[in-house]
Order: C-alpha cells, then structure tokens, then sequence
C-alpha cells in the first residue's frame, strides 16, 4: 500500500495542474454559496429579536419567517438560484472526472492539458451516466434511513442525548457510500481505459483491503489538517482564518487527486497483473 501511495503522488505531481482545476473549481462553488447566505440569510438573522425583548416580539420573527417562505418571491429566487448551481455542478462534475481519469491513463504518452480536455470530450457522456447512477444508489437508503431518523431528530429538539442514536445510521450512509463510489472508480477507470466494466470491477473487490486502507490513511490526513485549520481560525480571526479557509480547499482538491491517482496505481496493477 506504501508503494502504490508513493506512486498516486508521483503522478500527483505530473498533473498538479488538475489541482489549480479542482481548486478553483470548489472556490467558486464556496464563493456563490457564501453569497447567497450573505445576501439571503444574513439580513435576516440581523432581524432577530434582541435577548431583551419580550417573547412576542420573538413570536412575531417567527410568524413573519414562515410568512417570508411561503410567499416572497425573493426566497423562491434564492431557491431557484441553489436549484440551478445545483443542476450546473451536477453536470461539469462528470467531465471534469472523464479528465482526471484520461489523464491518468495517458500521463506518459500525451501533453497532460491535451489528455485532459480530450477526456472530458470522449468520456463525458458515460461519466454523466456513471454520475446519475451513481448519485442514485447514495441517495437509495434514503427511503429507508429518513423515516427512521425523523423520531430520533424529533426527540433531540427536547434531548441531544438522541442525537446518539443517529452514530450508527451515519456511520453504516458514510461506509456505504464509500462502497458505492469506489466500485463507481473503477469501473469509469476500465472505461477509460478500453476494459470490461466486470473486470474493473472484479480488481475493486480483489484490492478491497489495500483500498480501505488509502481511503482511511488519506482521509486522516485530511480531517488533522481540517482540524489545525480549524483551532487556529477559531484562536486568529480575520484575514488569517480567511486565508486558512482557502487553503483547506486547496488541499483537500490536492488529497482527492492523491486519492484518485493511488487508486488507478491499484486498479492498473490489478489489470496489468492478469492481463
């Protein structure tokens, strides 16, 4: 696991030009949120009453709030915005995925700009599929999950201790997911890559225990930084915690290109070895 580690960073480091993408990609999804809230969410908060008041004046936000969303068309604008970046980034994200796996496909035979706008062109249509499908199965427990967890919720509003409850159903969503997404890689890898779907799929289940192992050793990478940027915001506010907030974008696209480039070590060695 060590070597293919090493060998995911090495061709980190021939397409780092992918990393300004994904990094600037997320900023701009940050910045369009951070502008809705601004305009949108923050005005109203300014409006809520004082700790002074009486409890009428806090029942009268309240009455006004659920007022606000049934019927101002400022709020169904804001929706209507959220609903089309929504749709937008549903639709970019699979081909910026189609790039990042030609590009790693190709790393050694074409110009690494070339490869990655051609991948975007030849496979972003089956990464469109592979994206719907995918966001389909993540979503599927839902209709189990949701009613399950609306008592617990419920019950929190009177007592956190519930919140408790919800540990097991996150934990069982988040492995799941990973599940999901995984076989989802290696399956667009090997469609990149001119294989059979099965066989891609095959190496995921052959690779599963080296797999984990990337996930969880990059993903505790990335929750100790999430964490030291976190506490030094929280102590130096201002500009500081701005540039720090930034930055944890910036890693963050860095891991997820490491994570992706370790996994295509695994899956080629896999391919390659049976091939």
């Amino acid at each position: 696991m060590r070597i293919v580690i090493k060998e995911g960073w090495a061709l980190v480091r021939i397409q780092f030009y992918i990393v300004i993408i994904l990094f600037l990609y997320r900023l701009l999804w940050g910045v369009l949120l951070y502008r809705v809230v601004q305009s949108a969410v923050t005005p109203l908060l300014l409006r809520y009453p004082d700790q002074g008041q009486n409890e009428l004046g806090k029942t009268l936000f309240w009455m006004e709030s659920q007022i606000a969303l049934t019927d101002n068309r400022e709020v169904h604008m804001y929706l209507w915005i959220l609903l089309g970046a929504t749709a937008l980034r549903i639709l970019i994200t699979p081909f910026i995925r189609a790039g990042i796996y030609q590009s790693l496909h190709t790393h050694a035979t074409e110009p690494q700009s070339l490869s990655f706008f051609r991948g975007m062109k030849r496979h972003g249509l089956s990464s469109i599929i592979y994206y719907i499908i995918e966001l389909g199965l993540l979503l599927l427990p839902a209709f189990w999950v949701v009613p399950r967890l609306y008592p617990i919720v419920a019950g929190a509003l009177q007592s956190p201790a519930y919140l408790l409850h919800v540990l097991p159903y996150a934990i069982g969503w988040i492995a799941y997911g990973w599940f999901i997404r995984q076989c989802i890689l290696y399956m667009q890898l090997g469609t990149v890559g001119g294989h059979a779907i099965l066989p891609s799929l095959l190496a995921f289940f052959r690779q599963i225990l080296p797999a984990i192992g990337i996930s969880l050793l990059l993903g505790a990478g990335v929750l100790l930084v999430l964490g030291l940027f976190g506490t030094v915001a929280m102590i130096w506010t201002g500009m500081l915690a701005l540039i720090l907030q930034q930055t944890y974008h910036f890693v963050t696209s860095l891991v997820r290109l490491w994570h992706i480039s370790s996994q295509y070590r695994l899956w080629h060695t896999d391919i390659s070895g049976r091939g």
